[in-house]
């Protein structure tokens, strides 16, 4: 297992790391972490330390396999991340926040696209295992063609965990009558004195907006395109101009 101390904002490429890597995150100063290229069979464990602040960012446009997150959050720390998914195939993916100190916070927003016979499963739980901690997961995603896309979030607020917070929010546009998506969030709770919510929608693309569209000049592929990007784009915020081209061009190449 790699130990990896992070002390700064970074790069890491994780075709140059062991499968499974542990990431410690010690800083007083905002960090911004951006992994790329991870392996078919990844496993990352994160812990946040106390009162630190973690930007993880993480772009895939390879074949991931499996894909297991793990994260402790400590007091009055925070993960804020963007996960923009544009992996081929088979992908499980599977996310663990640990909020175990008061205030700890965790925000958790996610895009993907499938395609052709692409088949993912993506999970994100959230535990809140201490009073006044936050946690928001935000699920959007786009299926084409014959594939298969699967939101699953669970948020589990624990007894003692007092006005704790916690939201889901899972969104996927279907274009093709081959496609498959399916979203589902729960939610645990334990204790009263709490805010939780969840909302999920699945629907097909709107003919209205594709009429609209090319009734202004814009070819199918084209206005597919662009409703495309709007659907993701929120997520192109947490990656720096290089990726964000990189981002538009997968979109391009999937109308």
């Amino acid at each position: 297992m790699n130990k990896v101390e992070i002390r700064e904002s970074k790069y890491i490429d994780c075709s140059l790391l062991d499968n499974e890597s542990e990431f410690l995150v010690l800083a007083k100063e905002p960090i911004k972490l951006t992994l790329l290229n991870l392996k078919e069979e990844c496993k990352l464990h994160f812990d946040v330390i106390d009162n630190v602040f973690l930007q993880l960012s993480i772009f895939s446009n390879n074949q991931i396999k499996s894909l297991k997150i793990t994260a402790n959050i400590g007091e009055n720390a925070k993960i804020l991340t963007y996960f923009a998914d544009f992996s081929k195939e088979q992908c499980k993916i599977d996310a663990e926040i640990n909020l175990n100190k008061e205030q700890a916070t965790c925000e958790w927003h996610l895009a993907s696209l499938t395609s052709g016979l692409d088949n993912k499963q993506i999970a994100v739980s959230i535990y809140h295992n201490s009073p006044l901690t936050f946690g928001k997961i935000d699920n959007y995603g786009v299926c084409k063609d014959n594939s298969r896309l699967l939101f699953s979030g669970t948020s589990h607020i624990i007894k003692g965990s007092h006005k704790s917070t916690s939201h889901q929010n899972a969104k996927i546009m279907v274009f093709d009558q081959g496609a498959i998506g399916s979203a589902k969030p729960i939610l645990k709770i334990d204790e009263n004195d709490i805010e939780a919510s969840h909302a999920a929608v699945v629907g097909k693309i709107s003919d209205e907006h594709l009429f609209y569209l090319t009734s202004r000049g814009l070819s199918m592929d084209e206005a597919k395109s662009l409703i495309t990007l709007g659907y993701l784009k929120p997520i192109l915020v947490g990656f720096d101009e290089d990726i964000q081209k990189q981002i538009d061009a997968i979109i391009e190449e999937n109308k």
